[in-house]
């Protein structure tokens, strides 16, 4: 017998013990219930089958009441769930759809139908829980770019592709109402958190793995997983740098930041890690600078200064100090037009 476990729900014994027969011939476990309660108890004490195919029409609780407290349980949110239905029923068909089943049959089904909808959908499944394999590069300054073996991956939903990020920059793990209100803000807490699960469906969809654990009602990026993020390199370089305060390490880190955090993507939380990041980019700049100018490289100080202008061209601790390496190198001209530059800029604004 497979190990692989079908929960059939339906009200109506003799197309519960057809469904059940069906599944077994197929090789599946089976496990039947003729009360949508009964099962639910189940699950809520351990039960995890891999697939659920339910009737819709039952008393006391319908198969789309059943649906909605099956995936109030987080472990079960992502099991394939199959309705069951009258032919002539669309409109069963079409709101079970709309809630997010993932299949419907309609009544009296073949078995070859059952077999091979329960079929298609484990092997989904299959695919989305696939190790994630390959060196993945993740591209946070500029552009966002995600690659995989050298490849580009394609998203045909961005807010999935967000959702990875703001997953890379809280690894200590968000709940789904921490990740709603940053990437949903103002949605209702049902749909914010129908928002969350589709969107971390397409997220694991497109890494190919099981990218994504939760624990204590908490999701984070499985560890296990090496992920080359740019931003954490940059962190880790401009740490480095500032505690040993050589060239070198200033001069790595520098170059890492490459442009603005997530250019094209908008919200509060993107504006809020953005302006962080710039803001630390500009201290070490300032810091790179300070440095080369202690150490006599004058050159090195007015690229710096410099390229301070360039990332923050409203900073008066830039200008001034372009304008002063200007004036060490004996070039009063420059520093005059550097400080003029600044007084203009800020005139301007």
């Amino acid at each position: 017998m497979s190990t692989t476990l079908v929960l059939a729900v339906d009200d109506e014994p003799a197309l519960l013990k057809i469904t059940e027969r069906t599944l077994q011939r197929g090789g599946y476990a089976v496990l039947t219930f003729d009360d949508p309660r009964d099962a639910l108890a189940e699950m809520v004490e351990g039960l995890r089958p891999d697939v659920i195919v339910s009737d819709i029409h039952m008393p006391v609780i319908d198969g789309y009441e059943f649906y909605r407290k099956v995936r109030d349980l987080p472990e079960l949110r992502a099991v394939p769930f199959l309705f069951l239905t009258a032919l002539e029923d669309r409109a069963s068909m079409r709101k079970g759809m709309a809630l997010g089943a993932d299949d419907y049959l309609t009544k009296p089904f073949r078995a070859e139908e059952l077999l091979d909808a329960v079929e298609v959908r484990l092997r989904r499944i299959a695919e989305l829980r696939r190790p994630l394999e390959g060196v993945v590069a993740v591209t946070g300054f500029g552009h966002p770019r995600v690659h995989r073996d050298g490849e580009r991956l394609d998203w045909e939903s961005l807010k999935a592709l967000e959702l990875l990020f703001y997953l890379l920059e809280h690894r200590g793990g968000a709940t789904t109402f921490e990740v709603a209100e940053a990437l949903w803000p103002g949605k209702t807490e049902s749909k914010a958190s129908s928002s969350f699960h589709t969107t971390l469906y397409r997220l694991r969809k497109v890494m190919g793995g099981e990218i994504v654990e939760s624990a204590n009602r908490r999701y984070y990026l499985q560890d296990k997983f090496t992920i080359e993020y740019d931003v954490d390199q940059y962190r880790a370089l401009a740490k480095r740098a500032r505690d040993s305060r050589i060239a070198s390490d200033y001069r790595a880190a520098v170059e890492r930041y490459s442009g603005h955090f997530l250019t094209g993507m908008n919200g509060t939380w993107l504006e809020d890690a953005r302006a962080a990041l710039q803001a630390e980019h500009l201290a070490l700049l300032h810091a790179a600078a300070e440095a080369a100018r202690e150490q006599g490289d004058l050159d090195a100080t007015t690229a710096l200064y410099q390229r301070m202008t360039e990332h923050e061209p409203f900073s008066e601790l830039a200008w001034e100090g372009l304008a002063a390496s200007w004036e060490a190198r004996g070039e009063r001209h420059r520093a005059a037009e550097a400080r003029e530059r600044f007084e203009r800029l800020m005139t301007e604004a």
